[in-house]
Protein backbone atom coordinates (compact mmCIF):
# COMPACT_ATOMS: atom_id res chain seq x y z
CA UNK A 1 0.00 0.00 0.00
CA UNK A 2 1.25 3.50 -0.80
CA UNK A 3 2.71 4.98 2.43
CA UNK A 4 0.67 8.16 2.02
CA UNK A 5 -2.53 6.16 1.71
CA UNK A 6 -1.51 4.10 4.74
CA UNK A 7 -0.93 7.29 6.78
CA UNK A 8 -4.35 8.63 5.72
CA UNK A 9 -6.02 5.32 6.60
CA UNK A 10 -4.44 5.24 10.10
CA UNK A 11 -5.49 8.86 10.77
CA UNK A 12 -9.02 8.06 9.58
CA UNK A 13 -9.23 5.11 11.98
CA UNK A 14 -7.89 7.17 14.93
CA UNK A 15 -10.32 10.00 14.33
CA UNK A 16 -13.16 7.53 13.95
CA UNK A 17 -12.30 6.05 17.33
CA UNK A 18 -12.76 9.40 19.05
CA UNK A 19 -16.24 8.84 20.36
CA UNK A 20 -18.42 11.93 20.74
CA UNK A 21 -19.44 12.42 24.38
CA UNK A 22 -20.82 15.29 26.44
CA UNK A 23 -18.46 18.22 27.05
CA UNK A 24 -18.94 19.80 30.49
CA UNK A 25 -17.65 23.29 31.32
CA UNK A 26 -17.67 24.50 34.92
CA UNK A 27 -17.41 28.28 35.20
CA UNK A 28 -17.11 30.91 37.88
CA UNK A 29 -16.31 34.60 38.27
CA UNK A 30 -15.13 36.94 40.99
CA UNK A 31 -14.26 34.32 43.61
CA UNK A 32 -12.11 36.98 45.31
CA UNK A 33 -10.23 34.52 47.55
CA UNK A 34 -13.32 32.72 48.89
CA UNK A 35 -11.29 29.50 48.94
CA UNK A 36 -14.15 27.14 49.80
CA UNK A 37 -15.47 27.82 46.29
CA UNK A 38 -12.51 25.92 44.88
CA UNK A 39 -13.35 22.80 46.88
CA UNK A 40 -16.88 22.83 45.49
CA UNK A 41 -15.75 23.41 41.92
CA UNK A 42 -13.24 20.56 42.20
CA UNK A 43 -15.97 18.29 43.58
CA UNK A 44 -18.21 18.97 40.59
CA UNK A 45 -15.31 18.52 38.19
CA UNK A 46 -14.35 15.16 39.66
CA UNK A 47 -17.96 13.96 39.65
CA UNK A 48 -18.40 14.89 35.99
CA UNK A 49 -15.39 12.77 35.01
CA UNK A 50 -17.36 9.69 36.04
CA UNK A 51 -19.72 10.34 33.12
CA UNK A 52 -17.50 11.91 30.46
CA UNK A 53 -13.76 12.35 29.87
CA UNK A 54 -14.35 15.85 28.55
CA UNK A 55 -14.50 18.28 31.49
CA UNK A 56 -13.18 21.83 31.68
CA UNK A 57 -12.94 24.46 34.45
CA UNK A 58 -12.74 28.17 33.60
CA UNK A 59 -12.73 31.54 35.38
CA UNK A 60 -13.74 35.02 34.23
CA UNK A 61 -11.32 36.76 36.56
CA UNK A 62 -10.75 38.43 39.94
CA UNK A 63 -9.24 35.50 41.81
CA UNK A 64 -5.87 36.76 43.16
CA UNK A 65 -7.30 39.42 45.46
CA UNK A 66 -10.22 39.96 47.83
CA UNK A 67 -9.33 38.55 51.24
CA UNK A 68 -6.51 37.73 53.61
CA UNK A 69 -5.37 34.57 51.86
CA UNK A 70 -4.68 36.62 48.74
CA UNK A 71 -3.29 39.82 50.21
CA UNK A 72 -0.88 38.20 52.71
CA UNK A 73 0.63 35.98 50.01
CA UNK A 74 0.19 38.50 47.16
CA UNK A 75 -1.85 35.91 45.29
CA UNK A 76 0.54 32.96 45.67
CA UNK A 77 -1.76 30.90 47.88
CA UNK A 78 -4.58 31.33 45.36
CA UNK A 79 -2.37 30.02 42.56
CA UNK A 80 -1.49 27.01 44.72
CA UNK A 81 -5.16 26.25 45.38
CA UNK A 82 -6.36 26.81 41.81
CA UNK A 83 -3.67 24.46 40.51
CA UNK A 84 -4.99 21.68 42.74
CA UNK A 85 -8.50 21.93 41.18
CA UNK A 86 -7.07 22.28 38.43
CA UNK A 87 -8.27 25.04 36.09
CA UNK A 88 -8.05 24.88 32.30
CA UNK A 89 -8.58 28.45 31.05
CA UNK A 90 -8.85 31.84 32.80
CA UNK A 91 -9.02 35.48 31.80
CA UNK A 92 -7.86 38.54 33.71
CA UNK A 93 -9.95 40.60 36.10
CA UNK A 94 -8.85 44.11 37.01
CA UNK A 95 -7.78 42.87 40.45
CA UNK A 96 -5.29 40.42 38.96
CA UNK A 97 -3.00 43.47 38.64
CA UNK A 98 -3.25 44.70 42.24
CA UNK A 99 0.22 43.46 43.16
CA UNK A 100 1.90 45.00 40.11
CA UNK A 101 2.64 43.81 36.58
CA UNK A 102 5.76 41.85 37.49
CA UNK A 103 3.95 39.90 40.20
CA UNK A 104 0.92 39.44 37.96
CA UNK A 105 3.07 37.93 35.25
CA UNK A 106 4.83 35.61 37.70
CA UNK A 107 1.56 34.36 39.20
CA UNK A 108 -0.01 33.74 35.80
CA UNK A 109 3.08 31.83 34.64
CA UNK A 110 2.70 29.55 37.65
CA UNK A 111 -0.96 28.85 36.89
CA UNK A 112 -1.37 25.54 35.10
CA UNK A 113 -4.35 27.06 33.26
CA UNK A 114 -4.08 28.89 29.95
CA UNK A 115 -4.46 32.68 30.39
CA UNK A 116 -6.28 34.44 27.54
CA UNK A 117 -7.05 38.13 27.03
CA UNK A 118 -7.63 39.89 23.71
CA UNK A 119 -7.74 43.57 24.71
CA UNK A 120 -4.66 44.38 26.78
CA UNK A 121 -1.62 45.11 24.65
CA UNK A 122 1.41 47.32 24.43
CA UNK A 123 0.77 50.58 22.61
CA UNK A 124 1.03 50.42 18.83
CA UNK A 125 4.30 52.38 18.82
CA UNK A 126 5.77 49.69 21.10
CA UNK A 127 4.67 46.85 18.82
CA UNK A 128 1.07 46.37 19.93
CA UNK A 129 1.73 42.86 21.25
CA UNK A 130 -1.01 41.51 23.52
CA UNK A 131 -0.10 40.68 27.08
CA UNK A 132 -1.41 37.12 26.64
CA UNK A 133 -2.80 34.97 23.81
CA UNK A 134 -6.19 36.24 22.75
CA UNK A 135 -7.81 32.80 22.61
CA UNK A 136 -7.09 29.11 23.01
CA UNK A 137 -8.72 26.06 21.45
CA UNK A 138 -9.26 22.93 23.51
CA UNK A 139 -10.14 19.64 21.84
CA UNK A 140 -12.62 17.26 23.46
CA UNK A 141 -12.73 14.18 21.28
CA UNK A 142 -13.97 15.34 17.88
CA UNK A 143 -15.27 18.65 19.33
CA UNK A 144 -13.14 21.80 19.30
CA UNK A 145 -14.00 24.56 21.79
CA UNK A 146 -12.50 28.04 21.56
CA UNK A 147 -12.11 30.24 24.64
CA UNK A 148 -11.62 33.99 24.14
CA UNK A 149 -10.71 36.27 27.05
CA UNK A 150 -11.60 39.95 27.48
CA UNK A 151 -10.81 42.26 30.42
CA UNK A 152 -12.60 45.43 31.42
CA UNK A 153 -10.98 48.48 29.79
CA UNK A 154 -11.44 50.24 33.14
CA UNK A 155 -8.58 48.08 34.47
CA UNK A 156 -6.32 51.06 33.76
CA UNK A 157 -7.84 53.10 36.58
CA UNK A 158 -9.66 50.46 38.66
CA UNK A 159 -6.28 48.85 39.34
CA UNK A 160 -3.23 51.10 39.93
CA UNK A 161 -2.76 53.38 36.89
CA UNK A 162 0.98 53.90 37.36
CA UNK A 163 1.52 50.15 36.88
CA UNK A 164 0.68 50.73 33.21
CA UNK A 165 2.73 53.92 32.75
CA UNK A 166 6.36 54.67 31.99
CA UNK A 167 8.64 56.84 34.13
CA UNK A 168 7.30 59.94 32.37
CA UNK A 169 3.74 59.12 33.40
CA UNK A 170 2.64 58.10 29.89
CA UNK A 171 0.28 55.14 29.51
CA UNK A 172 2.17 52.42 27.62
CA UNK A 173 -0.56 49.78 27.54
CA UNK A 174 -3.63 49.89 25.35
CA UNK A 175 -6.87 48.61 26.89
CA UNK A 176 -8.79 49.16 23.66
CA UNK A 177 -11.49 51.28 25.26
CA UNK A 178 -12.87 52.23 21.87
CA UNK A 179 -12.58 48.89 20.05
CA UNK A 180 -13.06 46.21 22.69
CA UNK A 181 -15.81 44.48 20.74
CA UNK A 182 -13.71 44.49 17.58
CA UNK A 183 -10.88 42.80 19.50
CA UNK A 184 -13.29 40.10 20.66
CA UNK A 185 -14.79 39.63 17.19
CA UNK A 186 -11.34 39.26 15.62
CA UNK A 187 -10.40 36.59 18.17
CA UNK A 188 -13.71 34.77 17.68
CA UNK A 189 -13.19 34.79 13.91
CA UNK A 190 -9.66 33.42 14.30
CA UNK A 191 -10.89 30.65 16.59
CA UNK A 192 -13.58 29.72 14.07
CA UNK A 193 -10.98 29.66 11.28
CA UNK A 194 -8.95 27.23 13.37
CA UNK A 195 -11.92 24.88 13.43
CA UNK A 196 -13.65 25.78 16.70
CA UNK A 197 -17.11 24.21 16.78
CA UNK A 198 -18.10 26.34 19.78
CA UNK A 199 -16.71 29.65 21.04
CA UNK A 200 -17.11 30.82 24.62
CA UNK A 201 -16.01 34.26 25.83
CA UNK A 202 -14.55 34.62 29.32
CA UNK A 203 -15.57 38.21 29.96
CA UNK A 204 -14.62 40.53 32.80
CA UNK A 205 -16.73 43.38 31.43
CA UNK A 206 -19.79 43.17 33.67
CA UNK A 207 -23.32 43.62 32.42
CA UNK A 208 -23.97 47.18 33.61
CA UNK A 209 -20.95 49.30 32.69
CA UNK A 210 -21.57 52.68 31.00
CA UNK A 211 -19.06 51.84 28.27
CA UNK A 212 -18.04 48.27 27.40
CA UNK A 213 -20.33 45.61 28.86
CA UNK A 214 -21.28 42.05 28.04
CA UNK A 215 -24.85 42.61 26.77
CA UNK A 216 -23.53 45.20 24.32
CA UNK A 217 -20.69 42.84 23.38
CA UNK A 218 -23.20 40.16 22.44
CA UNK A 219 -25.34 42.61 20.46
CA UNK A 220 -22.29 43.81 18.49
CA UNK A 221 -20.77 40.44 17.56
CA UNK A 222 -21.40 37.08 15.92
CA UNK A 223 -20.00 33.58 16.29
CA UNK A 224 -20.18 33.44 20.11
CA UNK A 225 -22.15 30.65 21.78
CA UNK A 226 -21.91 31.86 25.40
CA UNK A 227 -20.43 34.70 27.42
CA UNK A 228 -19.27 33.81 30.93
CA UNK A 229 -19.40 37.24 32.54
CA UNK A 230 -17.66 38.72 35.58
CA UNK A 231 -16.85 42.06 37.23
CA UNK A 232 -20.38 43.19 38.20
CA UNK A 233 -20.92 40.29 40.67
CA UNK A 234 -24.42 39.75 39.28
CA UNK A 235 -26.31 36.50 38.74
CA UNK A 236 -27.17 36.13 35.06
CA UNK A 237 -28.74 33.17 33.31
CA UNK A 238 -30.33 34.33 30.10
CA UNK A 239 -30.13 34.34 26.32
CA UNK A 240 -29.70 37.47 24.22
CA UNK A 241 -29.67 38.08 20.45
CA UNK A 242 -26.36 38.79 18.74
CA UNK A 243 -25.80 41.02 15.71
CA UNK A 244 -27.45 38.39 13.49
CA UNK A 245 -30.40 37.85 15.83
CA UNK A 246 -29.07 34.49 17.05
CA UNK A 247 -29.40 33.71 20.76
CA UNK A 248 -26.26 33.75 22.91
CA UNK A 249 -26.03 32.63 26.53
CA UNK A 250 -25.10 35.39 29.03
CA UNK A 251 -24.04 33.76 32.29
CA UNK A 252 -22.63 34.96 35.62
CA UNK A 253 -22.70 33.23 39.01
CA UNK A 254 -22.46 36.20 41.38
CA UNK A 255 -19.28 36.32 43.44
CA UNK A 256 -17.33 34.44 46.11
CA UNK A 257 -18.65 31.07 44.93
CA UNK A 258 -22.34 31.80 45.50
CA UNK A 259 -23.07 29.38 42.66
CA UNK A 260 -21.11 27.11 40.36
CA UNK A 261 -22.01 27.35 36.71
CA UNK A 262 -22.28 24.23 34.59
CA UNK A 263 -22.61 24.31 30.79
CA UNK A 264 -23.02 21.05 28.90
CA UNK A 265 -22.47 20.53 25.19
CA UNK A 266 -24.48 17.32 24.72
CA UNK A 267 -23.90 14.72 22.05
CA UNK A 268 -27.23 15.76 20.55
CA UNK A 269 -29.32 18.85 21.07
CA UNK A 270 -28.72 22.36 22.36
CA UNK A 271 -26.36 23.61 25.06
CA UNK A 272 -27.72 23.07 28.58
CA UNK A 273 -26.99 25.33 31.56
CA UNK A 274 -27.58 25.00 35.28
CA UNK A 275 -26.42 26.86 38.40
CA UNK A 276 -25.39 24.64 41.31
CA UNK A 277 -25.89 25.72 44.91
CA UNK A 278 -22.80 24.63 46.88
CA UNK A 279 -25.07 23.73 49.81
CA UNK A 280 -26.38 20.81 47.74
CA UNK A 281 -22.92 19.26 47.27
CA UNK A 282 -22.33 16.31 49.59
CA UNK A 283 -19.30 16.51 51.88
CA UNK A 284 -18.35 13.06 50.65
CA UNK A 285 -17.63 14.55 47.23
CA UNK A 286 -15.16 17.19 48.45
CA UNK A 287 -11.69 16.19 47.18
CA UNK A 288 -8.99 15.78 49.80
CA UNK A 289 -6.28 17.25 47.57
CA UNK A 290 -8.01 20.65 47.72
CA UNK A 291 -9.27 20.58 51.32
CA UNK A 292 -5.82 19.57 52.57
CA UNK A 293 -4.15 22.37 50.62
CA UNK A 294 -6.56 24.94 52.04
CA UNK A 295 -6.24 23.57 55.58
CA UNK A 296 -2.46 23.85 55.37
CA UNK A 297 -2.63 27.44 54.13
CA UNK A 298 -5.17 28.47 56.77
CA UNK A 299 -3.00 26.90 59.47
CA UNK A 300 -0.08 29.01 58.25
CA UNK A 301 -2.24 32.15 58.46
CA UNK A 302 -3.95 31.50 61.80
CA UNK A 303 -1.24 32.94 64.04
CA UNK A 304 -1.30 36.20 62.11
CA UNK A 305 -4.95 36.81 61.31
CA UNK A 306 -6.43 35.83 64.67
CA UNK A 307 -4.26 38.14 66.73
CA UNK A 308 -6.46 40.56 68.72
CA UNK A 309 -5.49 44.23 68.31
CA UNK A 310 -8.44 46.14 69.75
CA UNK A 311 -12.14 46.31 70.49
CA UNK A 312 -15.09 48.09 68.86
CA UNK A 313 -18.22 49.09 70.74
CA UNK A 314 -20.10 49.51 67.47
CA UNK A 315 -20.46 47.98 64.01
CA UNK A 316 -18.51 50.07 61.48
CA UNK A 317 -20.58 49.54 58.36
CA UNK A 318 -20.22 49.60 54.60
CA UNK A 319 -23.84 48.55 53.95
CA UNK A 320 -27.27 49.59 55.11
CA UNK A 321 -29.77 47.52 57.08
CA UNK A 322 -30.92 45.82 53.87
CA UNK A 323 -27.31 44.77 53.14
CA UNK A 324 -27.08 47.17 50.21
CA UNK A 325 -23.60 48.59 49.70
CA UNK A 326 -23.69 52.34 50.37
CA UNK A 327 -20.07 53.21 51.11
CA UNK A 328 -19.43 54.22 47.48
CA UNK A 329 -22.02 56.99 47.52
CA UNK A 330 -22.79 57.81 51.16
CA UNK A 331 -20.96 58.62 54.37
CA UNK A 332 -20.76 55.78 56.92
CA UNK A 333 -19.10 55.42 60.28
CA UNK A 334 -16.57 53.08 58.65
CA UNK A 335 -15.43 55.71 56.13
CA UNK A 336 -15.31 58.29 58.95
CA UNK A 337 -13.11 56.02 61.04
CA UNK A 338 -10.68 55.25 58.21
CA UNK A 339 -10.37 58.85 56.99
CA UNK A 340 -9.74 59.94 60.60
CA UNK A 341 -7.01 57.32 60.88
CA UNK A 342 -5.29 58.50 57.69
CA UNK A 343 -5.45 62.11 58.86
CA UNK A 344 -4.25 61.44 62.41
CA UNK A 345 -1.42 59.08 61.49
CA UNK A 346 -0.48 60.71 58.18
CA UNK A 347 -0.34 64.21 59.63
CA UNK A 348 -2.31 65.94 56.88
CA UNK A 349 -4.73 68.77 57.50
CA UNK A 350 -7.18 66.56 55.63
CA UNK A 351 -7.53 62.78 55.50
CA UNK A 352 -9.17 61.14 52.47
CA UNK A 353 -10.43 57.65 51.64
CA UNK A 354 -12.20 56.42 48.51
CA UNK A 355 -15.16 54.07 48.84
CA UNK A 356 -13.62 51.53 46.49
CA UNK A 357 -10.73 50.99 48.89
CA UNK A 358 -12.93 49.81 51.78
CA UNK A 359 -13.70 46.14 51.28
CA UNK A 360 -15.19 44.88 54.55
CA UNK A 361 -16.86 46.18 57.73
CA UNK A 362 -15.47 46.08 61.27
CA UNK A 363 -18.02 44.43 63.51
CA UNK A 364 -18.69 45.08 67.18
CA UNK A 365 -16.41 43.07 69.45
CA UNK A 366 -12.76 42.06 69.38
CA UNK A 367 -10.86 43.38 66.37
CA UNK A 368 -8.31 41.05 64.80
CA UNK A 369 -5.49 41.62 62.34
CA UNK A 370 -7.50 39.57 59.88
CA UNK A 371 -10.39 42.03 60.00
CA UNK A 372 -8.07 44.93 59.24
CA UNK A 373 -6.57 43.05 56.29
CA UNK A 374 -10.04 42.22 54.99
CA UNK A 375 -10.88 45.93 55.19
CA UNK A 376 -7.63 46.92 53.46
CA UNK A 377 -6.61 43.92 51.28
CA UNK A 378 -4.64 45.85 48.63
CA UNK A 379 -1.28 46.34 50.40
CA UNK A 380 -1.36 50.11 49.90
CA UNK A 381 0.85 52.50 51.84
CA UNK A 382 0.44 55.79 53.67
CA UNK A 383 0.98 58.87 51.49
CA UNK A 384 0.84 62.64 51.83
CA UNK A 385 0.54 65.47 49.30
CA UNK A 386 0.28 69.24 49.13
CA UNK A 387 -2.25 70.95 46.88
CA UNK A 388 -3.98 74.26 46.38
CA UNK A 389 -7.55 74.81 47.44
CA UNK A 390 -8.53 75.03 43.78
CA UNK A 391 -6.91 71.68 43.05
CA UNK A 392 -8.75 70.23 46.04
CA UNK A 393 -12.08 71.61 44.81
CA UNK A 394 -11.43 70.16 41.36
CA UNK A 395 -10.42 66.77 42.73
CA UNK A 396 -13.55 66.44 44.80
CA UNK A 397 -15.69 67.13 41.73
CA UNK A 398 -14.40 63.76 40.47
CA UNK A 399 -15.57 62.19 43.73
CA UNK A 400 -19.19 63.17 43.06
CA UNK A 401 -19.19 63.06 39.24
CA UNK A 402 -21.53 60.05 39.05
CA UNK A 403 -23.58 60.63 42.23
CA UNK A 404 -26.03 59.04 43.08
CA UNK A 405 -24.68 56.15 41.03
CA UNK A 406 -22.13 54.43 43.21
CA UNK A 407 -18.46 54.91 42.36
CA UNK A 408 -15.23 53.62 43.83
CA UNK A 409 -13.89 57.18 43.39
CA UNK A 410 -16.39 58.59 45.91
CA UNK A 411 -14.47 60.11 48.85
CA UNK A 412 -15.27 60.75 52.49
CA UNK A 413 -12.81 63.03 54.26
CA UNK A 414 -11.57 63.91 57.70
CA UNK A 415 -11.10 67.62 58.37
CA UNK A 416 -13.07 68.42 55.21
CA UNK A 417 -16.81 68.51 54.69
CA UNK A 418 -18.73 69.31 51.56
CA UNK A 419 -22.20 69.55 50.10
CA UNK A 420 -23.40 69.01 46.53
CA UNK A 421 -26.36 69.90 44.36
CA UNK A 422 -27.00 66.63 42.53
CA UNK A 423 -29.28 68.36 40.00
CA UNK A 424 -26.26 70.12 38.49
CA UNK A 425 -24.64 67.99 35.76
CA UNK A 426 -21.02 67.04 36.22
CA UNK A 427 -18.58 68.93 33.97
CA UNK A 428 -15.51 66.83 34.81
CA UNK A 429 -13.29 66.47 31.74
CA UNK A 430 -11.69 63.09 30.99
CA UNK A 431 -8.95 62.03 28.57
CA UNK A 432 -9.12 59.10 26.17
CA UNK A 433 -8.16 56.74 29.01
CA UNK A 434 -11.01 58.04 31.23
CA UNK A 435 -8.49 59.79 33.48
CA UNK A 436 -9.25 63.15 35.09
CA UNK A 437 -8.12 66.24 33.15
CA UNK A 438 -10.04 69.16 34.65
CA UNK A 439 -13.44 70.68 35.44
CA UNK A 440 -15.68 72.70 33.11
CA UNK A 441 -18.01 75.56 33.89
CA UNK A 442 -20.58 73.85 36.12
CA UNK A 443 -19.82 72.46 39.57
CA UNK A 444 -21.80 70.05 41.71
CA UNK A 445 -20.02 71.04 44.93
CA UNK A 446 -21.81 74.06 46.37
CA UNK A 447 -20.08 74.25 49.75
CA UNK A 448 -16.74 72.94 51.01
CA UNK A 449 -15.14 73.72 54.36
CA UNK A 450 -11.89 72.73 56.02
CA UNK A 451 -11.40 72.34 59.78
CA UNK A 452 -8.72 74.85 60.78
CA UNK A 453 -8.82 73.78 64.42
CA UNK A 454 -11.04 71.54 66.49
CA UNK A 455 -14.64 72.53 65.81
CA UNK A 456 -13.75 75.62 63.72
CA UNK A 457 -14.54 75.39 59.99
CA UNK A 458 -13.76 77.80 57.17
CA UNK A 459 -14.49 77.77 53.43
CA UNK A 460 -11.73 76.26 51.30
CA UNK A 461 -9.54 79.07 49.93
CA UNK A 462 -8.68 78.36 46.26
CA UNK A 463 -5.35 80.21 46.66
CA UNK A 464 -4.25 78.56 49.90
CA UNK A 465 -2.29 75.29 50.15
CA UNK A 466 -3.48 72.28 52.10
CA UNK A 467 -1.84 69.00 53.05
CA UNK A 468 -3.76 65.79 52.42
CA UNK A 469 -2.93 62.34 53.78
CA UNK A 470 -4.34 59.11 52.42
CA UNK A 471 -3.21 56.07 50.44
CA UNK A 472 -0.54 55.94 47.76
CA UNK A 473 -3.08 54.42 45.35
CA UNK A 474 -5.09 57.64 45.10
CA UNK A 475 -2.56 60.31 46.07
CA UNK A 476 0.51 59.11 44.17
CA UNK A 477 -0.44 56.32 41.76
CA UNK A 478 -3.26 58.10 39.89
CA UNK A 479 -5.96 55.85 41.31
CA UNK A 480 -9.54 57.16 41.59
CA UNK A 481 -9.31 58.29 37.95
CA UNK A 482 -6.24 60.40 38.72
CA UNK A 483 -8.20 62.98 40.73
CA UNK A 484 -5.09 63.95 42.76
CA UNK A 485 -2.74 63.97 39.77
CA UNK A 486 -1.89 67.68 40.20
CA UNK A 487 -0.89 67.41 43.87
CA UNK A 488 2.72 67.61 45.03
CA UNK A 489 4.11 64.54 46.88
CA UNK A 490 5.43 65.04 50.41
CA UNK A 491 7.55 62.91 52.70
CA UNK A 492 5.70 60.77 55.22
CA UNK A 493 6.36 57.73 57.36
CA UNK A 494 6.77 54.48 55.40
CA UNK A 495 3.78 52.51 56.65
CA UNK A 496 1.34 49.91 55.30
CA UNK A 497 -2.36 50.73 55.27
CA UNK A 498 -3.14 48.17 57.98
CA UNK A 499 -0.37 49.61 60.15
CA UNK A 500 -2.09 53.00 59.90
CA UNK A 501 -5.24 51.48 61.38
CA UNK A 502 -3.25 49.75 64.12
CA UNK A 503 -1.54 53.04 65.02
CA UNK A 504 -4.85 54.87 65.14
CA UNK A 505 -6.37 52.16 67.33
CA UNK A 506 -3.54 52.74 69.77
CA UNK A 507 -4.30 56.47 69.72
CA UNK A 508 -7.89 55.59 70.64
CA UNK A 509 -6.76 53.47 73.57
CA UNK A 510 -7.37 50.27 71.56
CA UNK A 511 -11.14 50.87 71.59
CA UNK A 512 -13.47 52.33 68.97
CA UNK A 513 -16.15 54.15 70.96
CA UNK A 514 -19.78 54.18 69.89
CA UNK A 515 -20.00 57.82 70.96
CA UNK A 516 -17.34 58.81 68.42
CA UNK A 517 -18.48 56.57 65.55
CA UNK A 518 -22.21 55.90 66.01
CA UNK A 519 -24.15 53.98 63.40
CA UNK A 520 -26.43 57.02 63.20
CA UNK A 521 -24.00 59.57 61.77
CA UNK A 522 -23.68 62.90 63.51
CA UNK A 523 -20.87 64.80 61.76
CA UNK A 524 -22.35 64.91 58.23
CA UNK A 525 -19.14 65.23 56.26
CA UNK A 526 -21.08 64.79 53.01
CA UNK A 527 -24.47 66.30 52.32
CA UNK A 528 -26.83 66.60 49.37
CA UNK A 529 -28.72 69.87 49.12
Amino acid sequence: MNKHLLYFFICFILVGCQKRQDVVVYFENDVHCAVDAYVNIAAMRDSAFRHTPYVCVVSSGDFFQGDIVGSLSQGQYIVDIMNTVPYDVVTLGNHEFDYGLVKQRQLCEELTADVVCCNISRNAKDGGETLYPTYVIRKYGPVKVGFVGVATPSTLHSSTPTFFMDSAGQVVYDFHQNDTYECVQHSVNEARKQGADYVFVLSHLGDDGPDSNSPSLIAATTGIDAVFDGHAHHILNQRMPNANGEDVWLLSVGSKGKYIGELVIPVEGDIKVRFIDPATISDSLLPARVTEKIDHIEHCLDSVVNKAVGYSEVDLLDRDSQKKRIIRWQETNLSDFVSDALRAVGGGQIGVIHGGGLRAPIMQGTITVGELISLFPFNNRLAKVSMTGQQLLDAMEVSVATYPVESGDFHICSGLRYAIDSTIPSSVVWDENKMFVGVGETRRIVDMEVEVKKGEWRPVDPQARYTVSGLNYTLLSKGASGMFRYAQPMMTENMKDTEVLLRYLQMLGDTIRAAQYPEGLHEHRFEVR
